[in-house]
């Protein structure tokens, strides 16, 4: 008798820590800007991603939209398109990477003193998407901070491996004239060097080491 009771209570507690846990998650807002099928399930597929992980730590904005066939964006609402579906580690990439940016916007003056030093690091990096870069010298150099904590984020969650073939799948997709894959694979090459410039300009995420 004296089994059951503690292993009641030993229940009990795990669904108070359940409960805790999930009602210390943001609760996030998915709007459909056409309702159709595969934004239904690209809707479904992202509220299990935030059932099964733990993303409490790169939230910073909890209004999501999905809209098929668009560019994904952040701003002014940050919004996601339909290519992740079967792919969740895609899906949770593109989801991640656009909270990023929130995430640095919300800090203009380190990001700038960051966007300073990859300059230094980098002053030929391609502007245009066919060389891989994103559309524009600027962009450029903000997405190779923004890619590095995307990066680092995945490893958090996923773990080296599959981040790393993540960053591979981005790099072959961009090769495909929709750019960024320089930017991924600088990524991939330069770890600890683009690592150690985010420390050093204040830039890593809550929660990193």
């Amino acid at each position: 008798m004296r089994i059951a009771f503690v292993g009641l209570l030993a229940g009990l507690f795990a669904l108070a820590a359940g409960a805790g846990a999930a009602a210390q998650r943001p609760a996030i807002s998915i709007e459909l800007a056409h309702d159709n099928t595969d934004e239904r399930a690209a809707k479904e597929q992202l509220e299990r991603i935030l059932t099964q992980y733990d993303l409490s730590r790169w939230i910073f904005t909890k209004r999501i939209r999905i809209e098929q066939g668009v560019r994904p964006h952040s701003h002014p609402v940050l919004t996601l398109n339909t290519r992740g579906l079967g792919n969740d580690g895609r899906a949770l990439a593109a989801f991640v990477h656009e909270q990023i940016h929130w995430f640095l916007s919300e800090r203009s003056r380190n990001t700038n003193k960051g966007l300073a030093a990859v300059r230094q690091l980098y002053p030929d990096a391609p502007e245009a998407l066919a060389a891989g870069g994103a559309g524009n010298r600027n962009s450029t150099y903000l997405h190779l901070i923004v890619c590095e904590l995307e990066f680092e984020s995945l490893r958090v969650l996923l773990g080296s491996d599959t981040a790393s073939a993540v960053l591979r799948e981005e790099i072959a997709f961009g090769q495909t004239g929709l750019g960024y894959h320089w930017i991924y694979q600088t990524v991939l090459d330069d770890q600890a060097k683009l690592s150690a410039l985010i420390r050093q300009n204040g830039l890593a995420l809550p929660g990193a080491p």
